[in-house]
């Protein structure tokens, strides 16, 4: 604890980061008081994502989904507390956006301290508990904030969460992905439960959607595969008590995994929300032959209908061919009583991975 003291004090630019493992009220609360106290933005890993949407110190996501600006921070940053993170390659870029800083790494498991990188310090402990002795040591050493913090709101006031860069002209006419899926993302009740299968369009769609609380947001590409989001979906409904749950996936995840527990989910008047991202290909591929120059027709495919598929499975369903159907879609989320899936309707080339 000296040592991991010594080293935020002697911080002039830290920033304080928080994983699932201190996405408790007690703990948030409590890296609130040592960010302030300290003048240290806020950050989280992605699965303690909105942990602080309403603090103006918050930087968002730190990691590969961070934002520009953000990343322009970390940068900076000469110092990172982490509570709760396992540090991992996503979180650090293989370790990249902790060169040239000091590490302090804070847990209740022991087995979670060094697991994926070395760190300078390490405190093995509660959260809540943790931060608030770094802050008495503070105080007793009289050891002035920084002004990294206030850095931080003074440049982000004005910034949008993750800037969109304009769409290819060849693309004219088509849908575009992440206008699209910001739009719909913003037609779904506040206090969602989002699912997010596997595919290409995922690591834009985590920076995109919105959740509540870090418990609000499941991930289920812990083994890289893609289809499992309804499985998930239907389990996180059954755990949520009443809250509208919605499940974000491609075309090939949900014609994997998705057709069987759609019924499941109608049989059990599930309140979901199924959006289907739709390039009619196994995208993680299709990127693959066009990085290479090659025909990527194998990757594609003529599915079904899969908005009438999902009615004649006795939910509901709408599809999004053009930008002017998201009026039809507000209106179905709305008026939806059954599980409903919004059919969006892509080009494979327009479907980011990054």
């Amino acid at each position: 604890m000296d040592h991991a003291v010594g080293i935020v004090a002697a911080a002039e630019r830290p920033i304080v980061l928080a994983g699932r493992g201190a996405a408790t009220p007690s703990a948030r609360a409590a890296i609130c008081r040592l960010a302030e106290r300290l003048g240290a933005p806020v950050a989280t890993t992605l699965r303690g994502k909105s942990l602080f949407s309403a603090d103006p110190g918050a930087l968002g996501v730190f990691g590969t989904l961070s934002t520009s600006a953000a990343l322009d921070q970390i940068g900076k940053s000469d110092c990172v507390i982490a509570f709760g993170a396992s540090l991992n390659s996503w979180t650090t870029d293989s370790g990249a956006l902790l060169n040239g800083k000091r590490v302090v790494q804070c847990d209740t498991d022991p087995q979670a301290i060094r697991r994926h990188i070395d760190v300078d310090a390490a405190v093995l402990g509660d959260a809540a508990t943790i931060a608030d002795a770094i802050i008495e040591y503070l105080d007793e050493a009289e050891v002035p904030a920084r002004r990294f913090r206030e850095d931080w709101i003074e440049k982000s006031a004005d910034l949008e969460d993750y800037e969109i860069p304009p769409a290819s002209t060849s693309l004219v006419g088509s849908i575009p992905f992440r206008e699209t899926v910001r739009a719909i993302d913003r037609l779904i009740p506040e206090d969602r439960v989002v699912v997010v299968d596997a595919g290409r369009f995922m690591f834009a769609g985590y920076k995109l959607l919105h959740v509540p609380d870090p418990h609000s947001l499941v991930h289920t590409c812990n083994f890289g595969a893609i289809g499992l989001g309804m499985g998930n979906a239907i389990g996180a409904a059954l755990a949520a008590h009443g809250r509208p749950v919605f499940l974000v996936c491609g075309d090939g995840g949900f014609m994997l995994g998705g057709i069987t527990e759609f019924v499941s989910a109608v049989q059990n008047g599930i309140d979901l929300i199924v959006m289907v991202l739709n390039d009619s290909s196994y995208g993680a591929e299709h990127i693959q032959f066009r990085n290479r120059n090659m025909d990527p027709a194998r990757t594609l495919f003529r599915w079904p209908d899969l908005s009438a598929l999902a009615i004649t499975l006795g939910g509901e369903g709408v599809t999004m061919r053009v930008p002017g159907d998201l009026t039809t879609v507000e209106k179905a989320i709305v008026n939806r009583t059954r599980p409903l899936l919004i059919e969006v309707e892509l080009d494979p080339d327009d479907v980011p991975i990054e």
